[in-house]
């Protein structure tokens, strides 16, 4: 009998990491830390969200959201405890499961297909993981070095 084959995997598995990114940040002792872009909001948890009232409704320009998809993201309701200067904010879901708030102009514009930044739509963690994947943003050490006697 080996050694291994008195480990029980399901007490090493969950130390082992997820995949390359998980992999390279322990190997190197590489952190990341993230924070949601200043005036958003992103939260494991649902975001309050209230239908449009009677004098949004009337005005011209209001258009009821609630329900669209664009890319990963899925309207949920106008953000209640949330409020700006500069735009309303609707709360939206991402395929991740987490939640975030994003301006009406943001939703229009990507529902006319003129996307703002990205080429899906999608949560701010879900992004810079999709960077991290693509390797930008991530340090690289210097040039390979040839190991004499090494193949």
């Amino acid at each position: 009998m080996t050694r291994f084959a008195q480990v029980d995997m399901n007490a090493v598995a969950p130390l082992l990491p997820g995949d390359k990114v998980a992999g390279r940040v322990s190997a190197r002792g590489e952190h990341f830390d993230w924070k949601p872009q200043p005036g958003k909001i992103h939260s494991s948890e649902p975001i309050p969200v209230r239908p449009p009232n009677e004098h949004e409704r009337s005005l011209p320009f209001f258009r009821d959201l609630t329900g669209a998809r664009i890319g990963r993201l899925l309207v949920q309701g106008i953000a209640t405890n949330f409020t700006s200067t500069n735009g309303q904010n609707w709360a939206v879901r991402c395929v991740c499961g987490s939640y975030e708030t994003r301006k009406a102009k943001y939703i229009k514009a990507c529902l006319a297909g003129n996307n703002p930044g990205q080429e899906e739509p999608m949560c701010d963690w879900c992004a810079k993981t999709r960077k991290l994947q693509k390797g930008i943003g991530v340090k690289r050490d210097g040039p390979l070095v040839k190991i004499e006697g090494y193949k």
